[in-house]
């Protein structure tokens, strides 16, 4: 079992990201292979999983959620920036619509740099 944070999540998809508490790179994760109602799927909450090799690469199956849910956050808009998290979040979506044959593997590969470069430039929270 492993143990980590829903970075990302995607209702309307059915889809998201948990990152590891190991460091190791994030896992993605479909409503489909969970076992959980989507309503326990929040941004933040920390669960128990174990990671299984999907068709795109490792993916979180069997979680279960390690005590309460955060209360949900929206970004500051207010100076035309995001959190990384929505960035990333964004990012996700944007390469499924225009490469649904990235597998999750390189499609954290590049949400990382892509993220890190928006940091260094200043346009995230």
């Amino acid at each position: 079992m492993s143990i980590g944070k829903l970075v990302s999540f995607d209702s309307s998809r059915g889809f998201g990201f948990i990152r590891p508490d190991d460091g190791g790179p994030d896992v993605f994760v479909h409503v489909n292979d969970i076992g959980l109602d989507e309503d326990e799927l929040r941004q933040g909450r920390v669960f128990d999983f174990e990671v299984t090799e999907g068709d795109r690469g490792p993916k979180a199956v069997n979680l279960t959620a390690i005590g309460p849910a955060p209360a949900p956050r929206h970004p500051r808009r207010d100076r035309g920036t995001m959190t990384a998290t929505e960035h990333k979040r964004l990012l996700t979506e944007l390469l499924l619509d225009a490469t649904p044959n990235l597998t999750a593997a390189e499609i954290v590969t590049l949400r990382e740099r892509l993220t890190t470069f928006a940091e260094q430039h200043g346009w995230l929270d």
